[in-house]
């Protein structure tokens, strides 16, 4: 064999080997990268990859629809200044300073409105509220003297903002989302309805609403009340329900008696708005369409019938021609019953007299509150309450650490929501509760005011109530209820 045979054949022997002892130990081999040359240039890091920008709001317009994260929202131009709430139950929260941006330059930003249209802001949740035009461009709200809750009567100059910041900070995500809405204004002179400022906004949609319409309510006292007022007051967070007809049609408003109580006396809104005593003297309600048809009702089948119903919407939509723009629906009505077109609600009762009495007259004497459960005592007002009554405010459900039975889901009323309502006096420092067998305990108003979760809560029983005391003694969970009083 030839002496360069005999080197190849070598060469090749070794070669196996080698493959053959690698394998057997269980390495890999690796072809070796071809040598790169030399370079003077730097070698440039390579950035680390970032997560996208999430968006936190969508915008539709009439013919698009917009996405934005929160970096974009602060990019458009900013509005600040100061609001606070008048709340359902007349608790103010004072005014602090918000910063967003305007909702009339969000509904620019998308095509922009016209008288035409609303401005649909949507909760996380579902719960929405539309502004009018009106609204947006004129800020027409009602406002309220932060320290008295009575109606301004010089207009205040307002804005309706979607906020991301509070105080000069940003808002708590859990408190209040990323984004929720104010009502804003330059001075700290006013706040303005809480219904208004929702907080978890994610969404806002331009929406056709139709021609505007007023709902003219006559009592003891009368007033008008547009279309805003009646579809916030509907909202499902608010006192809206809702009724299915025989063609799977769903009808949404607010039951006639919220109507009635709006004007069967001076109390409008705040607690017990539906007034029970004047049921029992006896009063009839008409409601009356644009055509002058009338239906007429007793009182007393009216009070918290939640079946009879003031519809605004069928099937998510406005109501067609023959009904627009109220209905009265339920399950409560014969078909008779269930006029369209409703432009009067007339409670037949005695207008209020406008007159004050004499500086001379004595005052009248205080008639003492009647109902299930009554708060007395260090307060402006005594107020009794039926169950009808508190259900018909905020109620809340919470999961508690009850003394004695553990973990526990309790529905209710905020106590210190019906402390405020009562209007505790200066000096007040405890509360003496006393159940329906005579047992009576007391708390420190204090322990109550510190207590965010305290309920006045229902139970399985009706007009009987117990109250819920998150990490208080077990004595204070009294059942029973039946009267409350500030000492």
């Amino acid at each position: 064999m030839k002496p360069y045979l005999r080197l190849i054949l070598s060469g090749a022997l070794l070669l196996a080997l080698a493959l053959t002892f690698a394998a057997c130990s269980g390495e890999t081999q690796v072809a070796p990268s071809p040598v790169a040359e030399a370079t003077d240039a730097p070698v440039e890091a390579t950035a680390a990859p970032t997560e996208p920008a999430v968006p936190v709001l969508e915008i539709v317009g009439l013919t698009e629809t917009k996405f934005l994260t929160l970096d974009e929202v602060k990019a458009l131009p900013v509005t600040e200044g100061y609001a606070g709430i008048k709340s359902s139950t007349g608790k103010i929260t004072p005014p602090v300073i918000f910063k967003g941006v305007a909702l009339k330059d969000l509904a620019e930003f998308i095509g922009g409105m016209d008288e035409t249209s609303g401005f649909n802001a949507v909760a996380e949740d579902g719960y929405s509220i539309t502004y009018s035009y009106d609204q947006l461009q004129n800020g027409s709200f009602v406002a309220y003297d932060p320290a008295t809750g009575a109606e301004l009567k010089n207009p205040v100059e307002l804005t309706a903002i979607l906020a991301y910041e509070a105080d000069g900070k940003p808002l708590d995500p859990k408190q209040d989302g990323i984004l929720r809405l104010a009502i804003v204004s330059k001075e700290l002179t006013q706040v303005t309805d809480g219904h208004w400022s929702v907080k978890w906004i994610n969404k806002f949609e331009v929406k056709n609403l139709g021609a505007e319409w007023v709902l003219q309510l006559d009592g003891a006292i009368s007033k008008p009340t547009d279309r805003v007022s009646i579809e916030s007051c509907g909202a499902p967070q608010c006192h809206g329900t809702s009724w299915t007809d025989d063609k799977a049609q769903e009808w949404v408003g607010v039951p006639l008696y919220l109507f009635v109580g709006s004007v069967d006396d001076e109390i409008e809104h705040e607690g017990p708005a539906f007034n029970r005593d004047l049921v029992k003297v006896g009063y009839t309600i008409d409601v009356i369409s644009a055509d002058g048809y009338t239906v007429t009702f007793d009182a007393e089948r009216v009070q918290y019938n939640k079946d009879i119903i003031v519809a605004y919407k069928v099937n998510d939509n406005q109501l067609p021609d023959e009904y627009f723009p109220l209905r009265l629906v339920g399950d409560d009505l014969e078909k008779k019953e269930m006029a369209g077109m409703i432009a009067q609600i007339k409670v037949g009762l005695e207008p209020l007299p406008v007159a004050e009495p004499a500086a001379t007259e004595a005052p009248a004497a205080e008639t003492p509150a009647t109902g299930s459960l009554v708060i007395a005592g260090l307060v402006n007002q005594e107020l009794g309450f039926m169950e009808a009554d508190l259900r018909a405010l905020e109620v809340l459900t919470i999961n508690a650490e009850h003394p004695k039975n553990g973990k526990q889901d309790f529905e209710g009323v905020s106590l210190n929501a019906l402390l405020d309502m009562a209007g505790v006096k200066d000096g007040a420092k405890t509360l003496f509760v006393t159940s329906a067998d005579g047992y009576t305990t007391e708390v420190a108003l204090s322990d109550v005011r510190a207590c965010t979760d305290c309920l006045l809560g229902f139970t399985n029983t009706a007009e009987q109530f117990k109250l819920v005391m998150p990490n208080l003694p077990s004595n204070t969970w009294a059942k029973e209820v039946v009267r409350i009083e500030v000492k």
